[in-house]
């Protein structure tokens, strides 16, 4: 199903899919990185094409290993979402992490490493300690849209366990700041059940983007009011707060409802 008519999605689809994945362990395993532009820079959520649900702000993805192999999830973005002929590309920004279920977290640096490549595009290596390692990028199409699977080789020893990459999309777009950090929670030959408490105890951790957060500065505070007033009388789909498609009072309600609780 081509990502076209955003509106018609967002609106029929995205409180049921925010139910349906809530819900469904499993659904944490489904669907592409969807990357969008909302307040000064990319955002990522999860988008399933086979039943066309949205879920904005995820951070946390899963992902299985095929003799050390993972092409999944993919990347993907609405037609229009980022312009023709820019680019998009991404950093790796800390190294990989082993998942202790005793602990429990993912404290563990393991020996393994994990490469990234697209083609002839890389590869590029998780790093040895936590820093930023450069990747590659990639142009937008001429219709505006972003759509790719990263290749994701696991290294020897390669053993079997819960392993965590951490990364960050940017663009060269104006205006489009690099996105807050996002994690791909990889299984090798470990049970789903732990894979799913992995990637359960890792969304408790880091939690959902900052929606209130309009500017993209790091804070909320009262130019991200202003922000929503400006959008809100535009009535742009990015501050439909409550997700049931329209913008209207209900909107300025919950977004002041999380302008008060703030981002942590």
């Amino acid at each position: 199903m081509d990502l076209i008519n955003r509106p018609v999605l967002v609106a029929g689809l995205w409180m049921a899919a925010v139910g349906v994945l809530a819900s469904q362990a499993s659904a944490q395993h489904a669907g592409d990185i969807l990357l969008e532009q909302s307040g000064g820079r990319i955002t990522t959520g999860l988008f399933d094409a086979d039943t066309g649900l949205v879920e904005p702000g995820v951070r946390v993805f899963g992902a299985e290993f095929i003799e050390s192999f993972a092409n999944e999830p993919g990347f993907d973005s609405f037609e229009g979402a980022f312009p023709a002929g820019s680019q998009i590309g991404f950093d790796l920004t800390a190294a990989m992490r082993l998942w202790d279920a005793g602990t429990p977290g993912f404290d563990t640096i393991p020996d393994e490493r994990v490469q990234v490549r697209l083609g002839p595009l890389g590869p590029v290596l998780t790093p040895l300690t936590d820093e930023v390692t450069p990747g590659f990028a990639v142009a937008v199409g001429a219709d505006g849209r972003w759509h790719h699977h990263l290749g994701y080789t696991l290294l020897g020893p390669a053993d079997p366990g819960i392993y965590l990459l951490e990364m960050r999309m940017w663009s060269t777009a104006p205006g489009a700041g690099r996105s807050e950090p996002f994690w791909i929670v990889f299984n090798q030959g470990m049970s789903e059940a732990e894979h799913d408490a992995a990637i359960a105890w890792l969304k408790s951790q880091v939690g959902p983007a900052c929606r209130p957060d309009l500017n993209g500065d790091g804070v909320v505070d009262f130019a991200d009011y202003l922000e929503f007033l400006n959008r809100y009388d535009a009535l742009d789909a990015s501050v439909d707060f409550t997700g049931d498609g329209v913008i209207d009072f209900g909107d300025y309600l919950e977004f002041l409802n999380l302008y008060e609780a703030g981002c942590h």
